[in-house]
């Protein structure tokens, strides 16, 4: 991790206009092709969720718009970010859950399904306090949506990302992921998120 000289980013001036609004993030929804995805998951008996999961956070972890977070008046750049998303635990409440990014995709896989294991048991409904290396991430395997509003506090930077998919669907002989990400508008642009979902196209192809 290291600290950004807001003085000398070439963010400046966009960091300083959206830290004055009200809700600084935007957000955008978009259908993910993920054909080939399923593809080898059917073909390798994988899971959906922890294996998009790696795809996704790869994707992040190449994008260093997304591992900028702000802290007080400090904005600071992480090495590397990990997901931290939601469970249905036993009684069918969601919880929290953490797993550690790692670029090797079955030490990620088995790990992450460890975790999951784990926390259908729990009751989580809090993050480490103070850290801010993660993605938060919510999967809604029931529905497929076309539009996507997060809740937030105002008392919070929202400078952590904020991902969620749902259903996927077929269209046109292809497979479709709702995909919706929320972000800091001081930090990132349209441009960085266009990245990161060619990002994600590449992530899934190099599991191939």
């Amino acid at each position: 991790m290291k600290d950004i000289d807001i003085y000398k980013w070439k963010r400046k001036k966009y960091y300083e206009y959206y830290q004055a609004f009200d809700n600084p993030t935007f957000s955008l929804n978009v259908n993910i092709d993920i054909t080939c995805l399923i593809t080898h998951i059917k073909k390798e008996k994988l899971k959906f969720f922890p294996t998009f999961l790696y795809c996704l956070m790869k994707a992040i972890n190449e994008v260093d718009e997304f591992k900028y977070r702000i802290r007080s008046n400090r904005v600071v750049l992480h090495d590397i970010v990990h997901p931290s998303f939601t469970v249905l635990n036993n009684d069918e409440q969601y919880v929290f859950c953490e797993a550690v990014f790692n670029e090797d995709f079955l030490t990620f896989y088995n790990q992450t399904i460890k975790n999951i294991e784990i926390a259908y048991s729990g009751n989580n409904l809090e993050d480490e306090e103070g850290k801010d290396d993660l993605i938060f991430i919510s999967s809604l395997p029931w529905i497929s949506f076309t539009g996507l509003t997060q809740p937030f506090s105002k008392n919070e930077p929202l400078s952590i990302p904020r991902v969620t998919f749902g259903k996927y669907f077929e269209e046109d002989s292809t497979i479709k992921l709702p995909f919706s990400i929320q972000v800091h508008h001081g930090l990132v642009d349209g441009l960085h998120v266009a990245k990161l979902l060619n990002k994600i196209t590449e992530a899934i192809n190099s599991l191939k």
